[in-house]
């Protein structure tokens, strides 16, 4: 039950714009015990649903730069290889600790955002 939940909150807060990737792989490392690297990978799977939605919402709304999106797929393409393949000679401790490092780093922007945000709404 607990399980899906989780899914079910990660999925909400996904559709809500929150990048909420990193929370499905905390709760699948601390509380299943499942290794980073697979955890990392289910993740990847959860997501295809709400970019593949994501996708045709834009598409009916003509909001796709197809320049953009080769190149990007391109890109992506290449650097999701080489992360594949770096990740699966790393130590899987060093593996988690560079993905909390960009948890964090990522959330730093937003943070400040909201703190001034915040500060603007307060006074």
């Amino acid at each position: 039950m607990i399980d899906f939940l989780v899914s079910a909150g990660v999925a909400l807060l996904s559709g809500l714009g929150v990048g909420s990737g990193g929370l499905l792989v905390v709760f699948l490392t601390e509380y299943r015990g499942v290794g980073q690297l697979f955890a990392q990978g289910v993740n990847l799977i959860f997501f295809i649903f709400s970019s593949g939605a994501a996708t045709a919402v834009n598409l009916r709304a003509r909001n796709i730069c197809y320049g953009a999106v080769l190149l990007m797929s391109i890109g992506g393409t290449i650097g999701a290889i080489t992360g594949a393949l770096i990740a699966s000679v790393l130590n899987p401790d060093l593996l988690r600790i560079g993905f909390g490092l960009m948890l964090l780093i990522g959330g730093i922007p937003s943070f400040i955002r909201s703190v001034k945000a915040f500060t603007l709404r307060v006074s």
